[in-house]
């Protein structure tokens, strides 16, 4: 029985077999004819295609294992497994099935009675319609009369909060209360909307024991978590959650695109977070532009853990950048040279597709791929707010203040004007990474024991484990190698369910 729906070439147009597909699968477009059929993705979505195709023959759906025509899943290559761990994400349009693509951003598959082709279009973005604040409280519409607000208390929940206040809604807002080390500051009021606090057990949703190796892919904490958070959040509700995700990624400015002042000078008061002290002159300024230098993030202020720094980036738009600190210790020559070659190919291919997006489309799709959409409802991936956010001029999105480069001024500006102050300003992987430094902590002695009597990665000749064990003995480098050891762990994990 076909599972996948089938496209096929006819001496007189196409004919078309399988299970019609039951769903709408946001940012995908289907045209067909007695003639033609064409499947193109115009705008990211949570819902991945994936497609075949043979001699005269499309092969397309939603379920990837479905592809997999009964078989075992092969097995995963060692390089991507590496690039994952990394933090490295893999190429758009890769599958760990043979044959299989992933439909992305840009991508058509058209097929006619003489071939089947795949080709690469600019996507047609909408025309803006209002300004940022508008459009977004308009598309919370699309979530029905009722819808909660995952908040954090940062600065996207909080413009989402605001934006729902603009529309009429008075939703209730959904803090996941992680405990004494999340609660550094105060967390910032909404004017006229409810906080309702969840205790919510970080060391819960970064267990990494629920993997069982049956999976199709690897799970990640970095994806998986934060759906995990969303789902305990929006268990006692029953109604659609709403996140803020993505909309920092989406209004984030690079440096040569804010104004720099009369003849540069603003320039003069950036710090490359690796070089001691101020630029002396605007020719090194323009000169380390040039080189694509990284400087201190927006507002970066250094008082209190929830409002670590972030980096940002210099060119446009710079492919999804691995995460997580330094590199997994312990991997074996033949591991750092897997990685290596992984790494180098995944961002040459994600350099071009992003160069090909453009800025604003490219940073949501890069997003999107990086911290997934934790199973929320996400303003940021309607087709109408990122036209709202095209439409601002780079220099509207940021500026350089005191050194720093402060950008998402449009959303610092509604949530200003809606009276919410104290937002936190942390980066979005922050409380992640600090969840899982402190589980590491806690359960080292059970991840050594496991690693001691068995590592799949270590029988792949990737990671000598007992550099591994070292590291989680000492304790001390755990803060900055968290979300690579984690990776590890979890990953492990599925590779000995696997087997």
């Amino acid at each position: 029985m076909t599972v996948f729906s089938v496209v096929e070439t006819t001496a007189t147009g196409v004919r078309r077999t399988g299970p019609e597909p039951a769903a709408h699968y946001p940012g995908v477009r289907i045209e067909h004819s007695a003639s033609s059929f064409e499947l193109m993705r115009d705008h990211p979505g949570t819902q991945p295609v994936y497609y075949r195709i043979g001699y005269g023959r499309l092969e397309w759906g939603s379920r990837l294992r479905d592809f997999l025509d009964g078989v075992v899943a092969p097995d995963p290559d060692p390089g991507w497994l590496l690039a994952l761990i990394q933090g490295v994400i893999p190429a758009p349009d890769s599958t760990p099935v043979p044959g299989v693509q992933r439909l992305s951003v840009g991508t058509a598959v058209r097929v006619d009675p003489t071939e089947v082709r795949v080709s690469w279009r600019r996507p047609v973005q909408q025309r803006a319609v209002g300004g940022l604040s508008q459009v977004v409280a308009g598309s919370l519409g699309s979530s029905g009369s009722e819808f909660t607000i995952a908040y954090s208390g940062g600065l996207a929940s909080a413009f989402v909060a605001a934006s729902a206040i603009r529309a009429g809604h008075r939703p209730l807002l959904l803090h996941a209360d992680l405990g004494p080390a999340f609660r550094a500051k105060s967390l910032a009021e909404v004017p006229g909307l409810e906080i309702r606090r969840i205790p919510v057990d970080p060391f819960e949703l970064l267990d990494h024991h629920p993997i069982t190796g049956d999976e199709l892919l690897p799970p990640l904490p970095d994806i998986e978590v934060p759906r995990r958070m969303l789902a305990r959040l929006a268990a006692d509700h029953g109604i659609p959650i709403v996140s803020g995700g993505l909309l920092t990624t989406l209004t984030s400015v690079k440096l040569p695109d804010v104004q720099a002042g009369l003849r540069g000078w603003r320039l003069l008061g950036c710090e490359p977070f690796h070089i001691s002290g101020t630029l002396r002159t605007l020719t090194e300024a323009r000169e380390l532009l040039g080189k694509g230098v990284v400087v201190y993030s927006p507002d970066a202020p250094r008082d209190g853990v929830r409002r670590a720094p972030d980096a940002q980036p210099v060119g446009a738009p710079p492919p999804p950048s691995p995460t997580g600190g330094a590199t997994l210790p312990g991997l074996t020559a033949a591991g750092r040279q897997t990685l290596e070659t992984a790494h180098r190919g995944s961002m040459a291919l994600w350099q071009d597709h992003l160069d090909s997006l453009g800025p604003a489309l490219g940073r949501l799709t890069a997003g999107l791929e990086e911290r997934g959409d934790g199973g929320a409802v996400l303003p940021a991936l309607d087709p109408g707010v990122l036209a709202a956010v095209a439409a601002i001029k780079p220099a509207r999105l940021g500026r350089i203040r005191r050194g720093m480069v402060r950008t998402h001024l449009p959303l610092h500006r509604a949530v200003a004007d809606h009276g919410i102050d104290g937002v936190d300003e942390s980066s979005p992987g922050f409380w992640l990474r600090l969840a899982g430094a402190g589980y590491l902590y806690r359960e080292r002695a059970k991840i050594i024991a496991e690693l001691e009597r068995g590592c799949a990665l270590a029988d792949l000749g990737l990671i000598e484990p007992a550099v591994i064990t070292g590291v989680l003995r000492d304790g001390r480098m755990l803060a900055e190698l968290a979300l690579p050891l984690l990776r590890m762990v979890w990953i492990d994990r599925w590779l000995r369910g696997r087997s």
